[in-house]
């Protein structure tokens, strides 16, 4: 199995990523370390954090887990959010205001947490107007200093990646939700991202599991699943919805693959993306996803893909929201 890398500003990152978000949450730390030296020794080099992540648990098992390995390894990071509730219960985050001071203290926390000296990605996980223009010489400080490589943008609207843009021309990524069914994305960051030559970032690349096939029309969801834990996820297994999924799941099969690799390939295709970040609770679903990334989609496999969704656009209530943050 040989992964395959594409370049995101100075950095080489391959095109499947490990997201950390539920590593000390639905993973425990054993298993998260397995899962990262496992996908370390496939080629992923890219892991994706944050200091809230995990109930505030995965930034340091990211860190045990890469410790003799720093070599091999891409490390991203946030700072801008705090969790302002249970992760069991919805999902909601503070936006901490970013002064140059809040910055300076979260660093070496961050650095600290993850065993290293330097962090290749740090990203603003929120936007907050009130600070932007400090925020912004802060980051690129920290980039001069080489306690940062790179600066990315997550969870900025596309409005707010411009004005971002406007201010400081030094971002290297766009980390956004997209998937197969959530596209909210297309309309216009994934043009803004080409303008400006800035790589996308997806997350929530399998939307909630949906597009792997695990989740089935009329049927519970399976015991253990994020479905049948999270309130959040089962508010969009809508019968619409979950029909659409088995409807790209029975195409994939015709065409040799499975949902998974339906997914992950259809983004790999899109313009903009540089790196796929797709759920991974255990080695099965890591080996999986990274060989998803072989497939390359042809343009009549696009056809399809888009015959088959040409009516997603009635599904936009359902899975097209906007991700709600609490502002201090």
């Amino acid at each position: 199995m040989s992964l395959r890398y594409r370049q995101l500003g100075p950095l080489k990152v391959s095109v499947l990523g490990m997201g950390a978000l539920h590593f000390g949450v639905y993973i425990t730390e054993s298993e998260a370390v397995a899962l990262i030296h496992r996908a370390l020794d496939l080629g992923v080099n890219f892991i994706d954090t944050a200091p809230m992540y995990g109930h505030g648990h995965s930034e340091e098992i990211v860190g045990k887990a890469v410790t003799g390995r720093r070599h091999q390894v891409l490390l991203a990071t946030k700072v801008g959010l705090a969790p302002a509730s249970s992760w069991y219960g919805p999902f909601r985050a503070a936006v901490q205001p970013l002064s140059k001071q809040a910055i300076r203290q979260s660093l070496p926390r961050s650095l600290r947490a993850l065993n290293t000296d330097y962090i290749d990605l740090y990203q603003l996980h929120a936007y907050h107007q009130e600070t932007l223009e400090e925020t912004l010489g802060a980051l690129a400080d920290l980039r001069v200093e080489g306690l940062v490589r790179a600066v990315g943008l997550s969870n900025f609207s596309p409005a707010e990646l411009q004005q971002a843009a406007a201010l400081w021309y030094g971002f290297t990524s766009y980390q956004v939700q997209y998937n197969l069914l959530e596209r909210r994305a297309e309309r216009t960051a994934l043009k803004t991202c080409l303008d400006l030559g800035v790589g996308v970032i997806c997350n929530r690349a399998l939307c909630y599991g949906i597009l792997s096939g695990k989740y089935r029309p009329g049927q519970p969801p399976p015991e253990g699943s994020r479905g049948a834990l999270s309130s959040k996820v089962r508010g969009k297994l809508k019968p619409p919805v979950l029909e659409l999924a088995a409807a790209l799941h029975k195409l994939a099969w015709e065409m040799g693959h499975t949902g998974t690799d339906l997914a992950i390939a259809w983004l790999l295709r899109q313009p903009a993306v540089a790196c796929v970040l797709a759920g991974m609770r255990d080695i099965r679903q890591l080996e999986a996803n990274a060989r998803a990334t072989g497939w390359v989609l042809s343009e009549d496999d696009e056809l399809e893909i888009n015959r088959v969704t040409a009516n997603l656009g009635q599904l936009s209530r359902v899975l097209d929201q906007p991700r709600r943050f609490l502002l201090p």
